[in-house]
Protein backbone atom coordinates (compact mmCIF):
# COMPACT_ATOMS: atom_id res chain seq x y z
CA UNK A 1 0.00 0.00 0.00
CA UNK A 2 2.94 2.54 0.98
CA UNK A 3 4.52 1.71 -2.74
CA UNK A 4 0.69 2.30 -4.32
CA UNK A 5 1.01 5.70 -2.53
CA UNK A 6 4.11 6.42 -3.46
CA UNK A 7 3.43 6.62 -7.23
CA UNK A 8 0.17 8.16 -7.04
CA UNK A 9 2.04 11.17 -5.20
CA UNK A 10 4.54 11.08 -7.68
CA UNK A 11 2.97 10.84 -10.92
CA UNK A 12 0.29 13.86 -8.75
CA UNK A 13 3.06 15.84 -8.27
CA UNK A 14 4.55 15.17 -12.17
CA UNK A 15 1.72 16.62 -13.15
CA UNK A 16 0.71 19.47 -11.66
CA UNK A 17 4.23 20.68 -12.55
CA UNK A 18 3.94 19.48 -16.04
CA UNK A 19 0.99 21.86 -16.40
CA UNK A 20 2.03 24.24 -14.15
CA UNK A 21 5.05 25.11 -16.61
CA UNK A 22 2.70 24.30 -19.67
CA UNK A 23 0.08 27.42 -19.11
CA UNK A 24 1.91 29.91 -17.51
CA UNK A 25 0.36 32.61 -19.15
CA UNK A 26 -3.54 31.43 -18.76
CA UNK A 27 -2.97 30.71 -15.20
CA UNK A 28 -4.30 32.94 -12.30
CA UNK A 29 -4.02 31.75 -8.68
CA UNK A 30 -4.55 34.61 -7.54
CA UNK A 31 -8.05 34.00 -8.67
CA UNK A 32 -8.87 31.32 -6.26
CA UNK A 33 -7.12 33.45 -2.94
CA UNK A 34 -8.69 33.39 0.00
CA UNK A 35 -11.07 31.73 2.76
CA UNK A 36 -14.01 29.45 1.79
CA UNK A 37 -16.95 27.45 3.01
CA UNK A 38 -18.32 24.76 0.89
CA UNK A 39 -21.07 21.63 1.05
CA UNK A 40 -20.24 18.25 0.06
CA UNK A 41 -21.46 15.25 -1.21
CA UNK A 42 -19.34 11.76 -1.10
CA UNK A 43 -19.92 8.59 -2.36
CA UNK A 44 -17.30 5.59 0.05
CA UNK A 45 -16.40 2.77 -1.01
CA UNK A 46 -15.42 0.42 1.94
CA UNK A 47 -12.98 -2.50 1.62
CA UNK A 48 -11.46 -4.45 4.91
CA UNK A 49 -9.15 -6.74 4.67
CA UNK A 50 -9.05 -8.93 8.08
CA UNK A 51 -9.37 -12.10 10.05
CA UNK A 52 -11.60 -13.33 12.42
CA UNK A 53 -9.97 -15.93 15.56
CA UNK A 54 -11.74 -18.22 17.16
CA UNK A 55 -10.02 -19.78 20.68
CA UNK A 56 -7.27 -18.51 23.23
CA UNK A 57 -4.57 -19.54 20.66
CA UNK A 58 -2.15 -19.88 23.70
CA UNK A 59 -0.11 -22.35 22.52
CA UNK A 60 0.16 -21.16 18.69
CA UNK A 61 -1.59 -24.48 17.13
CA UNK A 62 -4.01 -24.81 14.72
CA UNK A 63 -7.82 -25.62 15.52
CA UNK A 64 -8.04 -29.25 15.33
CA UNK A 65 -4.57 -30.19 16.15
CA UNK A 66 -4.90 -31.24 19.73
CA UNK A 67 -4.51 -29.23 23.21
CA UNK A 68 -7.25 -26.81 24.81
CA UNK A 69 -5.82 -23.28 23.43
CA UNK A 70 -6.01 -24.07 19.86
CA UNK A 71 -7.32 -21.74 17.63
CA UNK A 72 -9.07 -21.09 13.67
CA UNK A 73 -8.36 -18.31 11.89
CA UNK A 74 -10.45 -17.27 9.11
CA UNK A 75 -9.54 -14.69 6.55
CA UNK A 76 -11.16 -12.97 4.10
CA UNK A 77 -12.51 -9.53 2.76
CA UNK A 78 -15.77 -7.44 3.74
CA UNK A 79 -17.67 -4.62 2.91
CA UNK A 80 -19.55 -2.09 1.36
CA UNK A 81 -20.62 1.03 0.03
CA UNK A 82 -21.75 4.32 2.51
CA UNK A 83 -22.98 7.28 1.07
CA UNK A 84 -21.91 11.47 3.23
CA UNK A 85 -22.75 14.24 3.17
CA UNK A 86 -21.23 17.42 5.35
CA UNK A 87 -19.06 20.87 5.39
CA UNK A 88 -15.83 22.26 4.02
CA UNK A 89 -13.91 25.29 5.64
CA UNK A 90 -10.36 26.83 4.52
CA UNK A 91 -8.29 29.43 2.41
CA UNK A 92 -6.37 29.26 -0.77
CA UNK A 93 -2.84 30.68 -0.36
CA UNK A 94 -1.09 32.05 -3.66
CA UNK A 95 2.56 31.20 -3.88
CA UNK A 96 3.29 32.25 -7.44
CA UNK A 97 1.38 33.57 -10.48
CA UNK A 98 0.23 29.63 -11.25
CA UNK A 99 0.69 27.70 -8.07
CA UNK A 100 -1.08 28.08 -4.67
CA UNK A 101 -1.76 25.72 -1.54
CA UNK A 102 -5.47 24.80 0.29
CA UNK A 103 -5.43 24.53 3.51
CA UNK A 104 -8.84 22.84 4.97
CA UNK A 105 -10.69 21.24 7.55
CA UNK A 106 -13.81 19.06 6.39
CA UNK A 107 -16.65 17.22 8.26
CA UNK A 108 -18.44 14.02 6.63
CA UNK A 109 -21.64 14.20 9.37
CA UNK A 110 -22.42 12.65 12.05
CA UNK A 111 -25.08 10.41 11.11
CA UNK A 112 -23.75 6.85 11.20
CA UNK A 113 -23.33 4.54 8.09
CA UNK A 114 -23.70 1.28 7.54
CA UNK A 115 -20.36 0.01 5.68
CA UNK A 116 -19.92 -3.96 6.44
CA UNK A 117 -21.38 -6.76 7.80
CA UNK A 118 -18.98 -9.02 10.14
CA UNK A 119 -18.81 -12.81 9.13
CA UNK A 120 -17.11 -14.11 12.24
CA UNK A 121 -15.87 -17.01 10.10
CA UNK A 122 -17.74 -20.12 12.43
CA UNK A 123 -20.53 -21.48 10.12
CA UNK A 124 -22.54 -23.37 13.08
CA UNK A 125 -23.41 -19.77 14.90
CA UNK A 126 -23.30 -17.16 12.58
CA UNK A 127 -23.71 -13.62 14.52
CA UNK A 128 -25.35 -11.00 13.32
CA UNK A 129 -23.13 -8.01 13.48
CA UNK A 130 -22.67 -4.73 10.90
CA UNK A 131 -20.05 -1.93 11.06
CA UNK A 132 -21.02 1.24 10.89
CA UNK A 133 -18.86 4.54 10.79
CA UNK A 134 -19.95 8.01 12.03
CA UNK A 135 -18.50 11.81 12.49
CA UNK A 136 -15.77 11.41 10.27
CA UNK A 137 -13.64 14.13 9.33
CA UNK A 138 -10.48 15.33 8.23
CA UNK A 139 -7.61 17.79 7.61
CA UNK A 140 -5.75 18.10 4.68
CA UNK A 141 -3.22 20.38 2.48
CA UNK A 142 -3.46 20.43 -1.40
CA UNK A 143 -1.06 22.19 -3.97
CA UNK A 144 -2.75 23.36 -6.53
CA UNK A 145 -2.07 24.39 -10.27
CA UNK A 146 -3.80 27.26 -11.99
CA UNK A 147 -4.54 26.13 -15.39
CA UNK A 148 -7.20 28.70 -16.78
CA UNK A 149 -8.14 31.81 -15.03
CA UNK A 150 -10.99 30.21 -12.95
CA UNK A 151 -9.80 26.30 -13.23
CA UNK A 152 -7.06 24.57 -11.35
CA UNK A 153 -5.89 20.95 -10.68
CA UNK A 154 -4.83 20.10 -7.33
CA UNK A 155 -3.25 17.19 -5.11
CA UNK A 156 -4.38 16.27 -1.75
CA UNK A 157 -2.73 14.78 1.55
CA UNK A 158 -4.42 14.33 4.59
CA UNK A 159 -5.31 12.76 8.09
CA UNK A 160 -8.61 11.14 8.57
CA UNK A 161 -10.14 9.92 11.43
CA UNK A 162 -13.92 8.54 12.45
CA UNK A 163 -15.91 6.81 14.90
CA UNK A 164 -16.10 2.84 14.41
CA UNK A 165 -18.89 1.30 16.27
CA UNK A 166 -20.10 -2.60 16.29
CA UNK A 167 -23.52 -2.97 16.25
CA UNK A 168 -25.27 -6.41 17.29
CA UNK A 169 -24.51 -9.59 19.13
CA UNK A 170 -21.11 -8.23 20.27
CA UNK A 171 -19.72 -7.08 23.25
CA UNK A 172 -16.73 -5.19 22.63
CA UNK A 173 -16.24 -1.94 20.50
CA UNK A 174 -13.59 -1.05 17.93
CA UNK A 175 -13.79 2.74 18.69
CA UNK A 176 -12.04 5.50 16.54
CA UNK A 177 -9.83 4.85 14.21
CA UNK A 178 -7.55 7.47 11.77
CA UNK A 179 -5.44 6.94 8.43
CA UNK A 180 -4.23 8.59 5.81
CA UNK A 181 -5.82 10.54 3.23
CA UNK A 182 -4.91 11.36 -0.06
CA UNK A 183 -6.43 12.02 -3.28
CA UNK A 184 -6.54 14.33 -6.42
CA UNK A 185 -9.18 16.67 -7.98
CA UNK A 186 -10.31 19.84 -10.36
CA UNK A 187 -11.91 22.82 -9.09
CA UNK A 188 -13.52 26.14 -11.03
CA UNK A 189 -14.44 29.19 -10.13
CA UNK A 190 -16.73 31.96 -11.24
CA UNK A 191 -16.35 35.36 -11.05
CA UNK A 192 -18.83 35.66 -8.24
CA UNK A 193 -16.99 33.43 -6.04
CA UNK A 194 -19.28 30.32 -6.24
CA UNK A 195 -16.72 27.38 -7.12
CA UNK A 196 -17.28 23.77 -7.69
CA UNK A 197 -14.46 20.77 -6.85
CA UNK A 198 -14.98 17.27 -8.46
CA UNK A 199 -12.71 14.72 -6.57
CA UNK A 200 -11.19 11.07 -6.15
CA UNK A 201 -8.98 9.69 -3.57
CA UNK A 202 -8.66 6.85 -0.74
CA UNK A 203 -7.86 6.66 2.63
CA UNK A 204 -6.34 4.02 4.46
CA UNK A 205 -7.53 3.29 8.00
CA UNK A 206 -5.39 1.55 10.83
CA UNK A 207 -6.54 -1.20 11.99
CA UNK A 208 -9.59 -1.65 14.56
CA UNK A 209 -10.51 -5.16 16.62
CA UNK A 210 -13.84 -6.04 17.67
CA UNK A 211 -13.71 -8.13 21.14
CA UNK A 212 -16.72 -10.58 22.01
CA UNK A 213 -18.34 -11.45 19.00
CA UNK A 214 -21.65 -13.50 19.58
CA UNK A 215 -20.96 -12.90 23.14
CA UNK A 216 -17.79 -14.98 23.56
CA UNK A 217 -14.75 -12.87 24.81
CA UNK A 218 -12.02 -15.54 22.49
CA UNK A 219 -13.91 -14.50 19.07
CA UNK A 220 -11.97 -11.90 17.86
CA UNK A 221 -12.49 -9.71 14.20
CA UNK A 222 -9.11 -7.91 13.16
CA UNK A 223 -9.47 -5.54 10.15
CA UNK A 224 -7.66 -2.62 8.29
CA UNK A 225 -9.89 -0.29 6.57
CA UNK A 226 -9.06 0.97 2.83
CA UNK A 227 -11.87 3.81 1.52
CA UNK A 228 -11.64 5.45 -2.07
CA UNK A 229 -14.49 7.77 -2.60
CA UNK A 230 -15.73 10.53 -5.27
CA UNK A 231 -16.18 13.63 -4.00
CA UNK A 232 -18.14 16.59 -5.00
CA UNK A 233 -18.59 20.21 -3.35
CA UNK A 234 -20.02 23.74 -4.02
CA UNK A 235 -18.84 26.65 -2.08
CA UNK A 236 -18.13 29.89 -1.98
CA UNK A 237 -14.92 32.15 -1.61
CA UNK A 238 -14.98 35.06 0.10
Amino acid sequence: MKALRTKVCTYAIALLASIGFATPTLAGSSDFSGIFIAGHAELNVVAIDGSSRTGAGNNGTVAGTGGSDDYEVTQGTIGGFAPTAGYEIGFNLPLGDTFFITVGFADGGGDSAAIAKVDDGNVASKTDVSLHASDSHWWYIAPAISIFDNSAVYFKLGQASADLKAIGDVTGAPGNISGDMWGIGTTSIANNGLFIKTEAGAVQYDAFKIEGIGGDSERVVEGNPLVGYGHVSIGYKF
